[in-house]
C-alpha cells in the first residue's frame, strides 16, 4: 500500500514521495516529473477545456432550423390525452402540414376538428430548450399548449406536452405518436 508523504519542487522537478508498506517493511519511493513537462501539460489542458467550452456555447447561440423542423414534423399522429383539471382521458388525431414558413395543425378530438398554427420557441432562459407552442379551442375553451419532441427508434418525431387554460389548477397532458404509412 502506498501513502503519499510529501510533494516537493527542487532542481526544476516536481517530486512526490511515498511510503510503501508491505508487511513489516517500509520503503521510501518517489516519482518525479520535470516542471517544464508539467507546465506544458497544464497549458494544453487549459487550451483544450477552453476550446470545448467555446464550442458547447455555440449551439446555444444558433437559432432553431425551423425549415428543417417543419418538414421533419409534417405528418399524421395519434393523440392520447388527459383533460386539464380532470382525470378524463381522450384520443384523437393530429396532422402537421408545412405551409410555407408555417406549421399548420389540424386537431380532431371527440369528433370536433380545430385548426391552428404551431410556432417554435425556447424555454428555460439561457438553456434555450426548444419547444413547440400552439393555441387552439378544445372542449369549449381556449387552450395554450407547450410540447417537447424527440425521435422515436425509427427516427419519427414523438411529442409530449402540457395544455392549459386561464385559471387551470392541473394542466392537461398530451402525447402524439406518428402514424407510419
Amino acid at each position: 500500500m502506498l501513502y503519499p508523504v510529501e510533494l516537493r519542487a527542487q532542481n526544476q522537478r516536481l517530486t512526490r514521495f511515498y511510503l510503501a508498506k508491505s508487511g513489516y517493511d517500509v520503503k521510501e519511493l518517489y516519482t518525479s516529473v520535470s516542471l517544464n513537462v508539467m507546465q506544458a501539460y497544464l497549458a494544453i489542458s487549459a487550451i483544450f477545456l477552453f476550446a470545448v467550452a467555446a464550442r458547447s456555447g455555440e449551439a446555444d447561440r444558433n437559432p432553431l432550423d425551423e425549415q428543417f423542423l417543419r418538414s421533419y414534423m409534417a405528418g399524421e399522429y395519434d393523440l392520447v390525452g388527459r383533460k386539464a383539471d380532470s382525470t378524463l382521458t381522450y384520443t384523437g388525431h393530429v396532422t402537421f402540414r408545412e405551409e410555407g414558413e408555417l406549421l399548420e395543425v389540424v386537431r380532431t378530438v371527440e369528433g370536433s376538428t380545430d385548426k391552428c398554427l404551431a410556432r417554435f420557441d425556447t424555454i428555460a432562459g439561457s438553456d434555450r430548450i426548444p419547444v413547440l407552442r400552439m393555441h387552439f379551442h378544445f372542449d369549449g375553451k381556449e387552450y395554450d399548449a407547450t410540447y417537447r419532441w424527440q425521435s422515436d427508434p425509427d427516427n419519427y418525431p414523438r411529442f409530449t406536452g402540457y395544455l392549459y387554460f386561464s385559471g387551470v389548477k392541473a394542466p392537461g397532458l398530451e402525447a402524439f405518436f406518428p402514424i407510419h404509412k
